[in-house]
């Protein structure tokens, strides 16, 4: 909102427009669905990190920046292309944007799980056998990390998936 005639008011308003925070309140208070892409990927990123440093070291660090990851998923979704904002009903396009999407999160977290599982199975075979000393979960930690890993790899992938799948925007008069 613009205050014609106050050269002050007019040069905030400048100035707050160009930090772009009032166009991502407009945005907001819209309830359309927010298209993510890079979020969703730092925060797979962080979670991936997070599970590197929990096979490396163990302890609460791994875990925690998984929780970080897996946390930051969890409150972006609402906001996506994933999310009911003003608990408004979904059209057919939209249901069907949103179940392509948790489709293709839950097959990329079954193959990661999958994977894991053989990984941490010849992990532990080799170990037994005497050839190498791999990780393999012990602690309650561990497989708690492993738990919301996965949970941080559906939920980005499902927001990654969906907000490819949503049409473009149309474009907005500017007056």
């Amino acid at each position: 909102m613009t205050y014609k005639g106050d050269p002050i008011a007019e040069k905030l308003d400048q100035l707050a427009e160009a930090t772009r925070i009032p166009a991502l309140q407009r945005k907001f208070q819209s309830r359309d669905p927010m298209r993510f892409r890079a979020l969703p990927s730092i925060l797979l990123i962080l979670a991936v990190a997070g599970m590197a440093l929990q096979i490396g070291r163990g302890g609460l660090s791994g875990f925690w920046i998984v929780w970080a990851g897996w946390m930051g998923s969890f409150m972006c979704q609402p906001f996506g292309p994933m999310g009911r904002l003003g608990a408004r009903k979904l059209d057919e396009r939209e249901a069907a944007i949103v179940r392509e999407g948790h489709f293709t999160g839950m097959m990329w977290a079954l193959g990661v799980a999958i994977l894991g599982s053989l990984t941490i199975t010849f992990c532990t075979v080799w170990t037994m056998a005497g050839m190498a000393g791999l990780w393999a979960p012990k602690t309650p930690m561990d497989w708690m990390t492993i738990t919301l890993f996965l949970l941080a790899v559906e939920m980005n992938v499902a927001v990654l998936a969906a907000s490819a799948a949503m049409p473009e925007p149309l474009e907005d008069d500017e007056e």
